[in-house]
């Protein structure tokens, strides 16, 4: 009797561990699907801004519209505008998984992301307030983490594993 009882217990705890990581992995895969978003947004920014090669594309967004107005540069708005979303979505999925971080590396790099995000939104935001005044973005930005989407990799790979 008290063998069955171990066993359903078992079955039921093991079930559980893998509903919970099922879960984990749920949680993991829609930040690498933004991440590789954002990727593919970035590298196309990059390519329209061949002409202001060296500046980033928050200055070379800010010198176009300078140059041709606003509304010539929309769908260039409308691309930053997605990545701002997506990192704004990023923040929100990894402040629900973070806790659950089985690997140092992405805990590491989620703290990296959380200021290149939180930085970067905030230059977008003030691009507006530049261009109006005529200002110009100050040359150090916060540098995307390079190694955020090979650790998001990595901790969907610890969290499809662990019980």
């Amino acid at each position: 009797m008290v063998s069955i009882a171990a066993i359903v217990a078992g079955a039921a705890w093991y079930r559980v561990s893998l509903a919970a990581r099922e879960l984990r992995v749920a949680e993991l895969r829609p930040i690498a699907a933004l991440l590789k978003e954002n990727q593919e947004i970035f590298l196309e920014l990059q390519s329209d801004s061949e002409s202001e090669k060296g500046s980033g594309i928050l200055a070379s967004y800010l010198a176009r519209i300078r140059a041709d107005g606003v509304a010539k540069h929309a769908d260039m708005k409308q691309r930053l505008d997605r990545l701002a979303e997506n990192n704004g979505a990023i923040l929100a999925l990894i402040n629900v998984y973070s806790s659950h971080a089985k690997t140092a590396v992405f805990s590491t790099e989620v703290d990296k992301f959380r200021r290149h995000a939180i930085a970067w939104r905030d230059r977008w935001n003030s691009v507006m307030e530049l261009f109006m005044a005529g200002g110009n973005y100050p040359a150090a930005e916060v540098p995307f983490p390079k190694t955020f989407s090979s650790a998001v990799q990595t901790e969907i790979e610890a969290a499809q594993h662990v019980f």
